[in-house]
Formats: C-alpha cells, structure tokens, sequence
C-alpha cells in the first residue's frame, strides 16, 4: 500500500550476511518480527556487509533499521558506526555501480541512545536517484576504534518513492511501460 506521502515498502526477497554469530541468522532481520534478530560476527579491520535484495528494481528513498530494543544490546549500536548503506543492481557484472544512499554517523547513535528503541531511518539523497533490486549495508573498524564492526538489526525496511526510468507504479509494483502489461 502507498502512504500518504507516495512512500511505498519494498518486499524483501532475500537477505544474507559476511558471517554468523550463533543463530541470529540474516533471514531474521525481514522476518517481521524485531525480537528475532540478525547479527555478524564482530571484527576490526574486517569489511562485515549485511544486504537484502527486492522483487524487482525501485528507486530507494529511505532505509529504515531497528535495532532489538532492549537498553542491554544498546552498545552494538556502536558496533554500526559508519555503516555505508548503498543500492545496488544484482543483475550489473559491474558490481561497483552501487550508488551512495547515506552512512549510519556518530550522530546518529547518539540520538539512539536518549530513545527509546533503536531505529535509525536514513534517506537517501534528494537530489539523486538511486534505484537497484538490493540494499548493502558495510561496515569495517580499524584496529584503533574502541568497539570491533558487526551488523545487528531486529528489522530492515526499505521503501521506494517512484519507478526507474520506464516503469510505473501498478499497486505496489514497479511495470515496465514496454512490457504491454499494462
């Protein structure tokens, strides 16, 4: 369903993630429950990417993260400072086409902290389009930072504001104007 504001929610088709801690497999983080969860096993100087892909190519306006609520699991938030979010096409052999969408700042962990769950909605720039069938999100500390990277979500929600080029929305679905199923 559209909202109010044309915003849509993307259907997750699938997730994985670099590694496993224990069972908190990446197939938790779209399951619709934020009390079940997903998390990578922690490291420094080690890249740790979590991503979801789409059932078809949007044009990604916002992703949303939820964190597991409880105050105890507060400092993994740490363990996600600077996690690059960006879009990407499973269909490009080009994998480096991924486009920016936003990072997870200091900033941002900060306001966490004071709330009362967790959840960061990050928007992608106003003033570019990034459309693909998959969001990644990638993380690596350095040896210096006090917290080692992982990945730990209850959730993540991804939501479309329009089609790329030569496609419409039909309900909640991206058509190609070309296909004739209109």
């Amino acid at each position: 369903m559209i909202s109010g504001d044309g915003i849509i929610p993307i259907t997750l088709i699938t997730a994985e993630q670099s590694s496993t801690f224990s069972n908190y497999d990446a197939a938790n983080a779209i399951d619709g429950d934020p009390e079940t969860w997903s998390q990578t096993k922690d490291g420094k100087d080690t890249l740790i990417w979590f991503r979801v892909t789409f059932d078809d190519i949007y044009c990604v306006d916002k992703v949303k993260l939820v964190e597991i609520s409880e105050p105890s699991a507060r400092h993994n938030n740490w363990r996600m400072k600077n996690t690059h979010i960006t879009v990407f096409d499973s269909n490009s052999a080009d994998q480096s086409t991924a486009q920016e969408c936003n990072t997870l700042t200091h900033e941002m962990i900060d306001e966490a902290e004071d709330s009362e769950t967790s959840t960061f909605e990050l928007e992608c720039p106003e003033n570019e389009i990034v459309c693909g069938d998959g969001v990644e999100l990638q993380v690596t500390h350095p040896s210096a930072f006090s917290y080692p990277a992982a990945i730990r979500l209850g959730e993540i929600k991804v939501f479309a504001t329009h089609c790329p080029h030569n496609r419409i929305f039909i309900g909640t679905t991206c058509v190609s104007v070309l296909s004739g199923k209109l």
